[in-house]
């Protein structure tokens, strides 16, 4: 096994210094095809999809709601605003004012048509055109249970509405959103303000913060492994031999999760700072090995042979013994944890063909541009010399 690698990588880097333009148009064709599916990637912000539905526990939790249904709540708070100093303002939650309120709302809310219920304090009331004090004090004389919803305090009541939104991420938004409107459309007394909470309004919230953050972090990451191998390697231009291919092996990656329909999850959101982190040791070892042989004074192809075939045969065992010990998270009983392993052995795979596949076609093809470059110099020095030096005196 040890020896066909071998010998596969000394082919590869002997194909790689003949047909160095080939190597990059496949390269550059992958990166196309592959990094088209990026449009196609998505974030599931549905934890239950993640979780393990063959365990008896959710099994039991999918019968309870299929029988009962499966409503999404969403909390409405309402609270006294003590920042409002006016003579108006409500003082206590149970201001016949704020009822009416609420009514207003509840009526509002129970015209859409995914809202199952609306309960709050109001739904003691309804039917009623005004709503008196000595309505409020008979009501919750009658009626306990409406005590629940009040805080101790008397400052805060609360408004429960169930629908069926679904798991669409995009559905649960222009739900929210609704709910804020409508708030905003209900006339309200002063002293009070109002705010959403609820597992949807969470779940949003959290993966929005998610998304923020994926990005946020995978920016720095970048920016520190870049500033990191100019240091490295002392020269801006290896630095960016190396970063490149490891640029190309995330795109592929995210591209074939986009190409298979496999969703980012909360376990997987935040994985592109890691796949940069454990992917670039691979072209930093090749470019590196390049590098000290072209300054020993070898040739590109003995040079290139001797850094993919001496580094490559180290670094293919690295990452493949990388890749088996985060694939045997596909055994793991949760989703999540099998998605998690999945990609970033993906991942690994994908930074280890880059570094063995781009980092040598790139490393010559800089090479000659900068041979290149160095005799169209030379050619116009001595150009101009020459000028100089047939000038008449």
């Amino acid at each position: 096994m040890s020896t066909l690698l071998e010998r596969g990588l000394i082919a590869l880097a002997r194909y790689q210094y003949k047909h160095t333009r080939k190597i990059l148009i496949i390269v550059i064709l992958m990166t196309l095809i592959l990094g088209s599916g990026l449009k196609d990637l998505y974030i599931n912000s549905d934890v239950r999809s993640e979780m393990p539905r063959d365990h008896p526990i959710f099994k039991l939790n999918d019968r309870v709601t299929d029988k009962f249904g499966g409503q999404d709540m969403v909390v409405i708070a309402v609270q006294l605003d003590e920042s409002v100093n006016s003579r108006r303002s409500v003082r206590d939650i149970r201001d016949p004012r704020l009822i009416e309120s609420l009514l207003f709302l509840d009526e509002s809310l129970r015209e859409e048509c995914v809202v199952e219920s609306v309960t709050s304090p109001a739904s003691f009331f309804r039917g009623m055109e005004r709503v008196s004090g000595a309505d409020v004090e008979r009501v919750i004389e009658e009626s306990p249970a409406i005590e629940r919803f009040f805080s101790k305090d008397y400052k805060m009541t609360l408004m429960y509405v169930s629908a069926e939104i679904g798991s669409d991420d995009e559905k649960i938004q222009s739900f929210i959103d609704t709910v804020h409107e409508k708030i905003e459309y209900t006339p309200k007394p002063p002293g009070v303000k109002f705010g959403i909470t609820g597992s949807p309004v969470l779940r949003v919230s959290i993966f929005n913060l998610l998304k923020s953050d994926s990005r946020n972090t995978l920016l720095i990451a970048a920016s520190i492994i870049l500033l990191l191998l100019f240091v490295m390697e002392r020269s801006y231009t290896r630095g960016m031999l190396v970063f490149i291919p490891l640029s190309l092996g995330l795109i592929w990656t995210m591209g074939t999760l986009g190409w298979l329909g496999i969703p980012l999850s909360v376990a997987t959101v935040a994985i592109s700072p890691v796949i940069l982190g454990l992917g670039v040791e691979y072209g930093t070892f090749i470019v590196t090995r390049y590098k000290e042989e072209r300054d020993q004074g070898r040739g590109q192809g003995e040079s290139i042979e001797t850094a993919v075939h001496g580094i490559g045969t180290a670094i293919t065992g690295s990452g493949l013994t990388t890749m088996v010990g985060f694939g045997v998270l596909s055994f793991s009983f949760a989703p999540m944890i099998q998605h998690l392993g999945q990609t970033l052995a993906l991942g690994i795979f994908y930074s280890l063909l880059a570094a063995l596949f781009a980092s040598p076609v790139l490393m010559l093809l800089e090479e000659d541009w900068e041979h290149h470059r160095t005799e169209k110099l030379l050619e116009k020095f001595t150009s101009k010399r020459a000028r100089h030096v047939r000038r008449p005196r």
